[in-house]
């Protein structure tokens, strides 16, 4: 299974996505903001990074960007409440294989993450 880093600044749906990671069976580990991510990433890159668009100081694009530059075989998936078209073309421009809206529902994370796993080097 993947090793997943989730960035997101709610502790609830961090906690939540954790669980269900738990229960896939993938190695994860989290992080509240883009520097905490970028730290976890530099000691133990991901094999896919679950992004939240909206966080306090550097946001989702932004970490996202940095981790397509620094990290081109990790797979980006983002996460949102806004759905905003202009957002997820700029992701996906960064490298983002799926988008996930907010609230995050269970199937489609499960969705995201099985084609995030086809995009990983062999």
């Amino acid at each position: 299974m993947a090793r997943v880093l989730i960035v997101d600044d709610e502790d609830r749906i961090r906690a939540l996505v954790l669980r269900w990671l738990a229960a896939w069976h993938h190695e994860a580990d989290e992080a509240r903001n883009a520097d905490e991510a970028l730290t976890a990433m530099a000691a133990a890159p991901a094999d896919v990074i679950l992004i939240d668009i909206t966080m306090p100081g550097r946001d989702g694009l932004w970490l996202l960007q940095q981790v397509h530059a620094s990290w081109p075989g990790t797979a980006a998936v983002i996460m949102s409440g806004a759905q905003d078209e202009r957002v997820i073309l700029g992701a996906r421009q960064y490298g983002a294989v799926a988008f996930v809206p907010k609230p995050i529902e269970r199937e489609l994370l499960r969705q995201a993450l099985s084609l995030a796993a086809t995009r990983l080097p062999s």
